[in-house]
This record gives C-alpha cells, sequence and structure tokens, in this order.
C-alpha cells in the first residue's frame, strides 16, 4: 500500500514539474503505463520484463524513449527515490528484444 501512494505522489509531482518546466512529452498516462514495467525496473531483485512490459514499450515512440533519457539524465534521483533504477528504464526495449535504442 506505502508503494502505490509513493507511486502516485510520484506520478503528480513529475506531472506537475514537467507541466511548469515545459520538458519532455512523458504524459501521466505513460507514466501510468510505465509502472505495467515497475518489477523489471526495481533497483533491488529487478525481474525479467513481462509480456505486458514489453507491449507497453513497443507501443512507445522515440521521442517517448529520449524522455526517459531526459528522465534517466536529470531526475535519476527521483526514480531512485521510488525504487526505480535509471538505467533499467532506458534498457527496457534491450530487455524485450527490440530494436528502439535509447541514446542517453
Amino acid at each position: 500500500m506505502a508503494i502505490s501512494k509513493l507511486m502516485s505522489f510520484l506520478v503528480i509531482i513529475v506531472s506537475v514539474w514537467r507541466l511548469s518546466h515545459g520538458d519532455c512529452s512523458l504524459e501521466a498516462n505513460m507514466i501510468d503505463n510505465l509502472m505495467k514495467c515497475k518489477p523489471a525496473v526495481a533497483l533491488t531483485n529487478p525481474e525479467n520484463p513481462t509480456a505486458v512490459c514489453c507491449t507497453m514499450v513497443q507501443s512507445l515512440k522515440q521521442d517517448d524513449i529520449q524522455c526517459l533519457c531526459d528522465y534517466k539524465v536529470n531526475k535519476g534521483d527521483l526514480l531512485r527515490l521510488a525504487g526505480v533504477d535509471p538505467d533499467r528504464c532506458t534498457q527496457l526495449p534491450k530487455l524485450c528484444g527490440l530494436d528502439m535504442v535509447a541514446d542517453c
């Protein structure tokens, strides 16, 4: 339950920060979709991405992948606070066997 509340808080903070700073176009609903991959990007004991996670990753556009890079580079500490490994986030396409490249 505490993780769920933390993730909801994170979604709100990231969305507000994004709107106030005008950075990448990762929308709140995309962040919700990325939560399907949370076990695969966990800081401790990450799992292999599930089929549901990989289907979501496959639906990302290259701009979305670059946005993940922006979060990794500029907001990595915020992701770590939520128990998310920023490096694994940008490795998701490769972990899912996709040709998409996160160039960051």
